[in-house]
């Protein structure tokens, strides 16, 4: 206990405790921070600053305080345990102002410092530096506002997300010394004696308040009234709705430093070594201090009484155990006809002032709020800290209640999803966070407040998706509708629905059936707007919708009670405070009923995602999540809790095809926005056309030809990404189709630009006209035609165009006779080498003719249903549809593959037709000229023969790696017979040309080691192949087959040199192709000696002998395509009846 020896700069309270940070710059005697109860005034902390510095600012936040000290002292200390968690270093003169901001310290410097610093509470690592050249002698922050008081004499409102200031306030005349701020106003106190009030957001002045005689140092808002200290001894209670003085506090007899209101109840620090509590309401002095009080323990102030210990032991073993919570998330898609007013309805659920008008959404808009509070949440957590909370008071909870010898159980391996008993011990505990950061980052208190409450009342996160109504990025939209974990808004115009209602009721039918195929259980809010036009009746609306659309019918449509309506009529026009009220608790209760909502999920899968977003980045290679969750033993969940995330709108996690799997986005509207700058409305072409940086990059022309061709230019595409991820960003179009390459020469090109490389944007033609390209269809005489009939359901937007991307992109690797597809809207001619057909897209069907002279008519449709394939399961897997092939002798008359496939099957004559009658088979015979058309994955089409010598020695071309379990169960086959014994599967690999290996999840077997270790003994050549499907079974991240390796052999794995398996028949070939030409590549050794790859003998055409192709087939029937492989490279060519090359196969 020692007396305050010096002035009091900085005071604050919590509604326990009132803090004081008190030194003199002269004598520097007295730099102390002091903390005493309200209840009692008993001085229950004192500590001198560790550096003898003077304290000139302190802070509160739970059971932490910071202090700014001279010499650019600034501590985080924990007031439980009188400890100093983090001295932040980076100032280089006096700190003379410091706020808490969540997880974050905001602390400004003095003359000889003139920044601002934004500090990470937990790792105490400086994460932004705002220079502003001036001293900062006080800061204040809400929500995404940050003000700073500065010696220049202004006021500067920054975003803490970035060092530019949003507004400039020049008003006061002298020094800013104080400064605060709400959701109402800002204040500032200055040394012109006055104190000026703003509003917020729009930082105008409302009014100045004057009747200090002297400088003012301190302000404080609280509600309705502001409070300010002076340099003229007194304390000012003002009425800040009309400027009127309320009280005026005498009582210090020096300047008054630092003030605090808090409830009822101020706190004042003064130059005359004292701090003053005072009653608000009164204005009467109630307690003075001075530092001689009576001494008890903080403990008995802040519960540090054996609760608070069994809250730290909860908190503790939550933690480790990696204890379930519910998460409580959900992704909220806000869709609809352009125009219809989602942002509104958005802005209307946030409660913000309604925009009679405003720029249209591109692409899609993200946003994020609370189901409790409803406002636009500054900043996007991981959830952990406060699950942790959560599961921590669930412990004590059940502790109180459960005996020790009963808490030992044992948690399932799996702790991802289904109902625990929240006490168990995990089979490997894990420290999510370390002993000695838990400190700074959990209040206890917290856990104790909540210990014997329920769950079930824990508010909902959401992240809305306000995804853009313009056409154009409908392709787009698709790739990001998810399954599970959302809560759907589809928004129609009431009064265009009376007015132009054929128009509507198609656009809302398109949203009824996009929301049913992606997500046929998710709940959907049909939302009508404009309900402030005088036409609009909402039953006239309601029987349109029942009548048109059977939206009564419709078991997902969430109904509205109050209104008896199927729909949510809204004025987003409305100023009333309540008007969404309704809205918003159809959008919760909806959210609640589902369950990824309430999914419990283990703290470690939240760990993972809190490191994640705090590496700051928009995107991370799929093996750093791999390593994050490795490290906290859910390194077997990676995929699982990844696609949690995504289905609950947090992050991008697309699982399609091995690149999408590859990469994981944390920052969905980073890639959001860098697809929506090719994928654009009108509105902002016009923008970018004008746009003078791309002139001057000499792309306008490229621009011009993206626009009308849709054929975009590599060096436009790394201008409209800012150079920014264009492999990354271009191989997403390409998987998810979006975009293909575009391999023809392009004339409206510059000179320049013609020979670089090219792609097809095929959604940006969707209402695109060429007269020309309709010419040449009418005059195409048809031969075969098949139709792809989606009438069943319907057709989505973006298949048409997916197809045409493929088609284009196929077309442009035939090697010879290669012409340019004529592309335009729902229409296209294209070519496969001679296979001319026309693609023509009819309300619900896709019409494929064929030339009557095309090459291979039935081979080339049987390459165009793999496409189709292809395009429907990149984004549209579940959609239905049927193949119907139109009568080469009869064009009215159609006929069901399947029917037809049937009926060639059990020899019958006739078949019923679409409709009415009944067709010959016999007719229909040309479409099987190549077998069957839908035989895709389990066929290889043509492949070229192989005519592949060996050396003398060798009698095989291809040692085939043993399949691992992972390929084999991943295929559902059993184990088979004809295992070679070790001495023969080394003599296989040593009269072998090459070895291959096929790389899945467990590939690396004591059996597949043993080979590996023979064939670089050997020196033989090694082909890898992996799995690239990521829906397989079988697949793992190609950094997983490097780790589990051999260390001898992990020089051989580069992603970039294994090929990926394909199945798919318009892929295939390609593949084929490829191996084979390493193979013929591949070095002949024999005896350690490389032989000329030219070298024929009389081993060519001599089956084996121990290996015959009867046995392959045996042994490796169950591969499915993989044997068609070998059986098309290796057994289909024949001479003289002798197989011309042969395979060993372990």
């Amino acid at each position: 206990m020692v007396l305050i020896q010096d002035s009091v700069y900085g005071v604050a309270q919590t509604a326990d405790l009132v803090l004081a940070a008190s030194g003199n710059h002269l004598t520097r005697n007295d730099g102390f921070l002091r903390a005493w109860s309200k209840k009692d005034g008993a001085l229950v902390f004192e500590m001198k600053t560790p550096n003898n510095q003077e304290a000139n600012t302190v802070a509160v936040q739970g059971k932490l305080a910071a202090v700014g000290t001279d010499a650019g002292g600034l501590l985080l200390i924990d007031l439980a345990t009188a400890t100093v968690l983090q001295t932040l270093q980076g100032h280089t003169g006096h700190v003379l102002s410091v706020i808490f901001d969540g997880n974050e310290i905001i602390s400004g410097g003095g003359a000889a410092d003139k920044t601002i610093r934004v500090w990470d509470k937990i790792s105490g690592l400086e994460t932004l530096r705002i220079d502003v050249g001036a001293r900062v002698g006080c800061l204040a922050v809400h929500e995404d506002l940050l003000v700073a008081g500065l010696g220049d004499y202004t006021v500067r409102v920054f975003d803490p997300a970035s060092d530019d200031p949003r507004h400039v306030l020049t008003e006061a005349t002298d020094w800013v010394r104080a400064v605060a701020i709400d959701a109402q106003r800002m204040v500032s106190g200055s040394d012109d004696n006055k104190v000026r009030v703003y509003g917020v957001p729009s930082f105008q002045l409302v009014r100045v308040l004057e009747g200090h005689t002297d400088w003012v140092y301190s302000v404080a808002l609280e509600g309705d009234r502001i409070l300010s200290g002076s340099n003229d001894h007194t304390v000012r209670v003002w009425d800040a709705r009309n400027g009127d003085a309320l009280h005026v506090l005498h009582g210090h007899s020096d300047t008054v430093y630092s003030v605090s209101f808090l409830g009822s109840e101020i706190v004042s620090g003064s130059g005359d070594n004292s701090v003053r509590i005072w009653d608000a309401e009164t204005g009467a002095s109630t307690r003075v201090l001075d530092g001689t009080e009576a001494v008890r323990p903080i403990e008995e102030v802040l519960g540090a009484t054996a609760t608070t210990a069994a809250a730290k032991e909860a908190l503790k073993a939550a933690l480790a155990n990696g204890d379930p919570a519910e998460l409580g998330r959900c992704k909220l898609m806000v869709v609809g006809q352009g125009a219809a007013g989602k942002t509104s309805v958005v802005r209307s659920l946030l409660g913000m002032k309604p925009e009679p008008t405003h720029k249209s959404t591109v692409g899609v808009k993200l946003t994020r709020t609370d189901a409790e509070s409803w406002e636009k949440s500054k900043n996007f957590d991981s959830g952990f800290e406060r699950q942790a909370y959560r599961a921590a008071a669930l412990r004590m909870a059940v502790q109180e209640e459960q005996t020790a010898s009963e808490m030992q159980q044992t948690l399932p391996r799996r702790v991802s999803q289904g109902s625990f008993n929240p006490v168990f011990t995990a089979e490997v505990q894990v420290e999510l966070v370390p002993e000695a950061e838990v400190a700074r980052r959990f209040d206890i208190e917290e856990i104790e407040d909540m210990a014997g409450k329920t769950q079930s009342g824990q508010k909902i996160f959401f992240t809305i998706w306000d995804y853009a109504g313009q056409e154009v990025f409908y392709a787009l939209h698709h790739i990001f509708l998810t399954r599970e974990g959302g809560v759907f808004l589809i928004v129609f115009d009431m009064q265009e629905l009376l007015i132009k209602q054929d128009q509507a009721v198609e656009y809302l039918s398109f949203w009824l059936n996009s929301v049913k195929l992606h997500a046929p259980t998710a709940p959907i809010i049909v939302v009508g707007t404009h309900y402030d036009e005088a036409l609009v009746d909402a039953n006239e609306v309601e029987e349109i919708l029942v009548e048109n659309l059977s939206i009564d019918e419709n078991e997902n449509i969430v109904t509205n009670p109050a209104g008896e309506l199927s729909f949510f009529p809204i004025d987003n026009m409305s100023r009333a405070p309540g008007h969404a009220s309704e809205l918003r608790a159809a959008v919760e209760a909806s959210a609640s009923s589902l369950e990824a909502v309430s999914r419990k999920i283990s703290l470690r899968w939240l760990k993972v995602l809190d490191d994640l977003l705090k590496l700051d980045c928009d995107h991370v290679p799929f093996g750093t999540v791999q390593e994050l969750a490795t490290k906290y033993h859910a390194g077997d969940q990676t995929d699982e809790l990844l696609s949690f995330f995504h289905e609950l709108g947090m992050l991008v996690y697309l699982r399609a095809t091995n690149t999408l799997h590859g990469k994981v986005v944390l920052n969905p509207q980073w890639l959001l926005d860098k697809l929506s700058r090719v994928i654009a409305d009108k509105i902002h072409v016009k923008q970018m056309r004008y746009n003078r940086e791309l002139q001057n990059a000499g792309l306008k022309n490229d621009f011009t030809v993206l626009r009308k061709r849709g054929i975009a230019t590599l060096s436009l595409l790394k201008f409209l990404w800012n150079d920014e991820e264009v492999d990354y960003l271009r191989k997403f179009m390409h998987e998810t189709m979006l975009m293909s390459d575009w391999n023809f020469h392009e004339k409206s090109l510059p000179r320049n630009r013609q020979n670089e490389s090219l792609f097809l944007v095929s959604s940006l033609l969707k209402n695109s006209r060429d007269r020309k390209l309709e010419q040449d269809i009418a005059k195409i005489q048809s031969g075969l035609t098949r139709v792809l009939d989606f009438s069943e359901f319907f057709l989505p937007d973006g298949v048409f165009a997916r197809m045409l991307s493929l088609c284009a992109q196929y077309s442009g690797e035939v090697k010879k006779n290669k012409r340019a597809p004529q592309l335009a809207g729902d229409r296209a001619i294209v070519r496969f080498g001679l296979s001319v057909f026309a693609l023509e897209q009819d309300d619900n069907k896709i019409w494929v003719r064929m030339a009557q002279d095309a090459h291979k008519p039935a081979t080339a449709l049987k390459t165009l249903v793999s496409i189709f394939r292809g395009a429907r399961d990149a984004v549209f897997r579940d959609l239905p549809w049927e193949l119907l092939l139109q009568s080469p002798s009869d064009d009215s008359v159609l006929v069901r593959y399947d029917d037809m496939a049937d009926a060639r099957r059990t020899e019958v004559a006739e078949v019923a037709s679409v409709g009415v009658g009944n067709a010959l088979v016999t007719d229909f015979e040309p479409f099987f000229e190549d077998g069957s058309l839908t035989e895709d994955e389990n066929d290889t089409g043509t492949v070229g023969q192989a005519s592949i010598p060996l050396a003398a020695g060798l009698k095989y071309h291809v040692f085939l790696s043993h399949p691992s379990q992972s390929w084999t169960s991943c295929l559902g086959c059993q184990e088979t017979e004809g295992n070679l014994a070790e001495d023969a599967m080394k003599r296989g690999i040593r009269e072998s040309k090459c070895y291959l290996l096929f790389l899945s999840k467990t590939v690396f077997s004591d059996a597949v080691k043993m080979e590996l270790e023979a064939a670089l003994r050997e020196e033989k050549p090694i082909l890898v192949v992996h799995e690239s499907d990521p829906n397989r079974p079988g697949f793992a991240p190609f950094s997983a087959y490097i780790a589990a390796a051999p260390a001898s052999s992990k020089h051989l794995f580069k992603e970039n040199e294994s090929m990926p398996f394909q199945r798919r028949l318009y892929l295939a070939e390609a593949f084929y192709k490829e191996l084979i030409s390493r193979i013929k590549k591949s070095p002949y050794r024999w005896g350690g000696r490389e032989w000329d790859s030219r070298v024929q003998t009389d081993e060519f055409a001599q089956p084996g002998t121990m290996h015959r192709m009867h046995m392959l087939q045996k042994r490796l029937r169950y591969l499915g395509f993989w044997v068609a492989l070998f059986a098309t490279v290796f057994a289909r060519s024949k001479l003289d009846g002798r197989t011309s090359s042969h395979i060993a196969a372990a």
